[in-house]
């Protein structure tokens, strides 16, 4: 038992972030097997805990699956937030291009079709909110481009092919076999897509005036994200 700075006690056994925390650790094993057929013994070495601590902290698999989506929605799909794209200058459009190039490639990363479709049929209700979550985010993403070719910044595209084409070539980036069919390198393909998204959306002004030092840092952090699950 804790206390807050108020002398409130929390038990670490309720407590959010410990409980998210143990949450998240099943994104990678899941993106890679699915649900069908996932134990609760498989769940406690996942989140390295014994099974006896692992019911303390989560009376059933449904609601670890539970809390597992709402992070998904949340913090995969959730951070392409009204905030990350702004408007109004070119430091704005790159910034917000910067962001859900990222966002996009988590999403795809954890949202795999073996995760999706046991999720469907075993938790409609859960895939359905994310579902729903993807669906508005791909919204404020499609207004997002839409603004930036009505300001001048972005070149005029259709920007509901431009969603779907990140979503499809992510899959494919994704895919180790498809990688080592075509002598690609997660790094490589990643920042070469990178390049091509940029040169692609952008105004020649615009696209000349981009930095991409700390981008560089973050295709490196979503890399070992992609590879290990962590960074």
């Amino acid at each position: 038992m804790e206390t807050t700075g108020s002398e409130t006690p929390i038990c670490r056994y309720t407590d959010e972030s410990i409980l998210n925390k143990y949450a998240a650790k099943l994104l990678h094993p899941i993106k890679l097997n699915g649900i069908a057929n996932l134990r609760m013994d498989d769940i406690a070495k996942a989140m390295d805990l014994s099974k006896a601590t692992l019911y303390k902290y989560f009376p059933s698999r449904d609601e670890i699956l539970e809390r597992l989506t709402s992070l998904f929605v949340k913090y995969v799909v959730g951070s392409g937030s009204e905030a990350t794209l702004a408007e109004g200058s070119s430091e704005a459009y790159i910034q917000g291009f910067q962001s859900t190039f990222g966002q996009t490639l988590l999403i795809a990363n954890y949202g795999t079709e073996i995760f999706f479709k046991d999720l469907r049929e075993i938790y409609p209700q859960l895939m359905a909110s994310i579902e729903v979550a993807i669906s508005e985010r791909n919204e404020k993403l499609r207004k997002f481009y839409e603004r930036g070719m009505a300001e001048g910044y972005l070149n005029p595209l259709n920007a509901t092919l431009l969603i779907l084409e990140d979503e499809l070539m992510f899959r494919h980036l994704l895919d180790p076999m498809y990688l080592m069919k075509h002598n690609l390198t997660l790094r490589g393909a990643i920042s070469d897509y990178y390049q091509i998204k940029k040169l692609q959306l952008f105004k020649p002004d615009i696209y000349a005036s981009i930095n991409d030092t700390q981008m560089m840092d973050k295709i490196e952090y979503l890399v070992r994200k992609v590879t290990f699950g962590t960074a």
